[in-house]
């Protein structure tokens, strides 16, 4: 298996908290095998299979334990007392009243838990209060542009070219960054997974999770949504273009179906953050899709609008470094920063362009930044390579900010 150390070095980091360890994100985006690769370091240290108590709910053997009386004797049965223990559990959602069964184990016995979910709607209920305080989310999502070159056996991009970087980056927008398609060297296979990705998104974490019924209806709602990355879009926005179009739907089932799909990780919501009012705005925020390549299974490929797929693939590498990430708007006045990233109390002002050769667009995605008035970093990303940096806002190249996690931070000496 191929490293992903900003993932297992945060296991590393919690490891024998008395926390709940929790993997969300997306199905197929590699939380398993994270688990794998923990669990292999760890042998590789000393410890012996039988200090781990693995279970996967996709497997047809595990079924039974989908009942916590089932599920907790099996555990139990396994524990070795003296023993440093380790449990781990795929697709916890599976279990029934999960979180309180979790948490029981916890205060019983001395396990160290690890557990992934597929859908963000298990972080719902009165139930998940057994575990208030006591769990360390992870959001772990597809491979990042560099941990594509990793798994595509480039660990030193620095070492080949500006335009076999391109090329690169093209299969990876057009083919998408779900480990097993990046993997595959068979184009008919690659669109087989993409095609079985789309069945259990879609149709189980999606449609029969939300008791779908009118599967065309949701359908054009993803198609309409996923078309429009990163424009401003709302449940009645969404559905009055819908009715011009002669199909009928209600806003609170375009609401229904935004929020099904955020659960299932297929869509990421970038809110509105007026800057100068300080508080974030819940109407006309952003859709972000968390891979291009299972949007292009939904849409079809495409050559346009790569100026929204770029800014997609900015907001994914934000949240993948853990910023909380918001599109700044202005009270009043008709312009806006893309994003707004904050972590650990810092602010990041980020404008995204594909390129801002022309005069024309450069003073657009400059303008922007004239308005500010604290002293935050701004920055520019683009995909030109010559230096636009000015009065205060620094220019980084796109394939730069991908690749170096510390190409936004303050220039230093």
């Amino acid at each position: 298996m191929i490293p992903r150390p900003d993932y297992t070095d945060k296991l590393y980091t919690f490891k024998s908290s008395d926390m709940v360890k929790v993997l969300i994100g997306v199905r197929r985006c590699g939380k398993s095998s994270l688990l794998k690769l923990f669990k292999q370091n760890l042998l590789s240290q000393g410890l012996s299979d039988n200090q781990f108590i693995e279970i996967n709910f996709e497997y047809p053997g595990f079924l039974k334990l989908q009942e916590p009386q089932e599920f907790y004797r099996y555990v139990k049965d396994r524990i070795i007392s003296g023993q440093e223990m380790y449990l781990f559990v795929d697709e916890v959602q599976e279990l029934k009243e999960w979180a309180k069964t979790i948490n029981g184990i916890r205060a019983e016995f001395p396990v160290d838990i690890y557990v992934t979910g597929s859908n963000s709607r298990m972080f719902i209920g009165e139930h998940l209060t057994y575990l208030s305080g006591r769990y360390l989310r992870i959001e772990v999502f597809p491979l990042s542009f560099k941990e594509f070159l990793a798994f595509r056996g480039i660990d030193n991009p620095d070492k080949i070219g500006f335009h076999s970087i391109e090329q690169l980056f093209s299969d990876y927008v057009v083919g998408g960054s779900f480990p097993a398609v990046v993997l595959s060297d068979n184009a008919a296979i690659r669109e087989s997974i993409l095609d079985g990705l789309f069945e259990s998104v879609f149709t189980r974490d999606i449609l029969l999770r939300g008791r779908i019924q009118n599967e065309a209806a949701f359908l054009r709602v993803a198609r309409y949504v996923l078309d429009n990355v990163g424009n401003h879009t709302s449940a009645t926005s969404i559905a009055n273009t819908l009715k011009s179009g002669g199909h009928s739907i209600s806003i609170d089932t375009v609401e229904n179906y935004l929020t099904l799909m955020s659960r299932a990780h297929l869509l990421y919501s970038c809110n509105r953050y007026d800057i100068r009012g300080k508080e974030h705005l819940r109407t006309n925020g952003k859709h972000y899709a968390v891979d291009s390549g299972l949007k292009n299974r939904v849409l079809g490929q495409s050559e346009s609008n790569r100026g929204r797929v770029t800014e997609n693939i900015v907001y994914l590498e934000l949240l993948r470094r853990g910023f909380e990430v918001s599109t700044g708007v202005f009270s009043r006045i008709q312009t806006e920063i893309d994003f707004v990233a904050t972590r650990q109390g810092r602010r990041y002002y980020i404008q995204v362009s594909e390129t801002v050769l022309d005069e024309a667009t450069r003073s657009r995605e400059f303008e922007p930044f004239s308005l500010l008035n604290d002293g935050y970093p701004r920055i520019l990303i683009t995909k030109d390579n010559y230096d636009y940096s000015q009065d205060g806002v620094r220019h980084v190249n796109f394939y730069e900010f991908l690749l170096n996690q510390n190409s936004i931070e303050p220039l230093t000496g």
